[in-house]
């Protein structure tokens, strides 16, 4: 029941952080930031905006299935939750490459990566769950920012 609840909290954390940034038009330490571009309908940046029609559903079909689920940058990213604070080093790797694979940036991933370290520190998710339970999250973390390292590494040459 204890990991059911650590993978709601996480994947929620994940929605909340990524519609407080889809707000903000950037980060939240971006103070002073500019307003997000009107132009842009949320589809990435303006110039793929343009090419995308405005009611295209992305999605694609689950592995090993025949449901379709909608891909996109949040979507992309709750598996890395979900397989992290199940205590899996080898899926939270596998799913942050996935995430990448799907069009996820460096920078969501690493937010994603984030957010979930953020989240085990806080004194309230020890007291609910457990230290046991914050600790399980170092190696998932750990194999996801290997992958996140090297496929930033793989870019830069």
């Amino acid at each position: 029941m204890k990991a059911l609840s650590a993978i709601v909290l996480a994947a929620g954390a994940l929605t909340l952080v990524h519609a407080g940034y889809a707000q903000t038009g950037g980060t939240a330490d971006q103070a002073g930031a500019a307003a997000p571009d009107p132009k842009n309908t949320g589809k990435g940046c303006a110039a793929c905006a343009q090419k995308a029609p405005a009611d295209a559903v992305n999605t694609q079909l689950v592995p090993g299935t025949n449901e379709a689920m909608l891909v996109g940058r949040i979507e992309n990213l709750i598996p890395i939750a979900v397989v992290a604070a199940l205590g899996c080093d080898t899926c939270a790797g596998e799913a942050a490459a996935w995430a990448l694979q799907q069009g996820s940036s460096t920078e969501d991933v690493e937010r994603a990566l984030r957010t979930i370290t953020a989240m085990q520190k806080l004194d309230c998710f020890k007291q609910q769950f457990g230290p046991d339970a914050a600790a399980r999250l170092e190696r998932p973390l750990a194999a996801a920012r290997k992958v996140l390292q090297q496929a930033m590494d793989h870019a830069g040459k």
